[in-house]
């Protein structure tokens, strides 16, 4: 974690963006030569992190519920979580060799909420900081693993604060790694349709970044995740995902997909975590690794990443547009992404750069004095990323349509 608590650093301590993948169920759907595929496919587009369950289930995009692999290799011998079936683990740890190799990180769930009980099944608690520290020595020679658990995870039990029984073992998974000597960074992905990790009284004080979970207009969740204290980076790790939409909204589609990284990186986010319908590695995959949306958001991924983005602060508190915004969402009331307008705005502190995303068509009015000085502004096309000059002023209006036909729009403003 960066000293300020709001981004992820590198392992020289420099801010790294967060451009992330959900390939949920690689560790069972996919041959090595596959694996290594997706990896170099994914790495050529610019993304770093990736999106993984250790063990498999048919609720997570697996063959089975009994974690086996789509060529029959099961991570337990008779489903004793302590018994290890080698071939499986060596499997696997090539696969996040693979993802090394590529310069991606694996967010990596030991355990989940759709393994539990199923493929894994632990015959008490101290079962789960057993295996938990056999994860952590196992994988410790690797470079790219932060630790994840949870996941569409809805708690069995009325009082959250003294967490359900699931709740124990896979915090005593968390203390097996913590005990095997494992610091690495670790956070909880709660239940949909809207959530971060700090919600639940049980995970607040264990986590150490913040998952946003969110079906709703993203900058919602992710600035008052980002408003939680102590501050810890709060990461857009989930919402509609290309080809599908979750909730009765309109299809999911590239202006979705758009609206959700621009909200999240403006609003706070160190970075997003984008997914495609083929998380399970539906038929056809790998014709399908590269398109139109994911080309959208590498670029835009590439123009933050160039800016000095570690340093954006959103302006809720003090408003660099002051008119124009829209309608704010501030509760968990449902709205389609598409469905909100609101304007969000980041910027650094000294105001050499600022950052704004207009969804839909207006005449937005902005506080120049929070511009440094000789600042320049252009509007940037979000569908293909070039930039139009515009003059600076009190009362902007975005272009016409961008070359996608929609009417969304990037401000930049930057000084020398």
């Amino acid at each position: 974690m960066s000293a300020d608590g709001r981004f992820f650093v590198d392992q020289q301590g420099e801010p790294i963006l967060v451009r992330g993948d959900s390939p949920w169920s690689l560790m069972v759907d996919v041959s090595p030569q596959d694996a290594e595929r997706y990896f170099a496919t994914r790495s050529a587009q610019g993304f770093n992190a990736a999106l993984v369950s250790l063990i498999g289930s048919t609720a997570n995009g697996g063959p089975s519920d009994d974690g086996a692999t789509y060529d029959g290799l099961l991570p337990f011998v008779s489903s004793d979580v302590l018994a290890w079936n080698d071939d499986y683990w060596q499997r696997v740890h090539s696969y996040l060799v693979k993802a090394a190799n590529h310069g991606i990180t694996v967010f990596l769930y030991p355990i989940d909420g759709w393994t539990i009980g199923n493929s894994f099944v632990p015959a008490s608690i101290s079962t789960c900081h057993e295996y938990g520290m056999r994860v952590a020595r196992y994988f410790a020679g690797l470079p790219n693993i932060v630790w994840m658990t949870g996941g569409d995870y809805f708690p069995a039990t009325e009082d959250l604060a003294a967490g359900s029984e699931v709740d124990h073992c896979l915090d005593a998974a968390l203390r097996g790694i913590r005990d095997a000597g494992n610091t690495r960074p670790f956070s909880i992905q709660l239940n949909y349709e809207r959530s971060w990790s700090t919600q639940n009284p049980f995970w607040a004080p264990r986590v150490d970044w913040n998952f946003v979970y969110t079906y709703h207009p993203t900058y919602e969740a992710v600035l008052k995740a980002y408003r939680a204290q102590p501050a810890r980076p709060a990461l857009f790790g989930e919402g509609n995902y290309e080809g599908e939409n979750n909730q009765p909204g309109p299809p999911t589609t590239a202006e979705t997909l758009r609206r959700q990284v621009l909200w999240a990186l403006t609003s706070g986010s160190p970075g997003d975590i984008f997914g495609t319908d083929d998380w399970e590695f539906l038929p056809g995959w790998q014709g399908r690794l590269d398109s139109e949306s994911i080309r959208q958001i590498s670029r835009l991924r590439a123009l933050v990443g160039a800016l000095p983005w570690w340093r954006l602060v959103p302006d809720d508190s003090e408003p660099i547009v002051t008119a124009g915004r829209g309608e704010q969402v501030t509760d968990d009331t449902f709205r389609d992404v598409l469905d909100s307008d609101y304007v969000t705005a980041s910027s650094t502190p000294d105001g050499t750069t600022t950052l704004v995303y207009v969804p839909t068509s207006r005449e937005i009015t902005v506080d120049t004095s929070r511009f440094a000085r000789q600042a320049k502004a252009s509007w940037i096309d979000p569908t293909t990323g070039d930039r139009l000059p515009a003059r600076l002023a009190t009362h902007m209006n975005t272009p016409e349509r961008n070359s996608g036909g929609d009417t969304d729009w990037l401000l930049l403003v930057q000084s020398p």
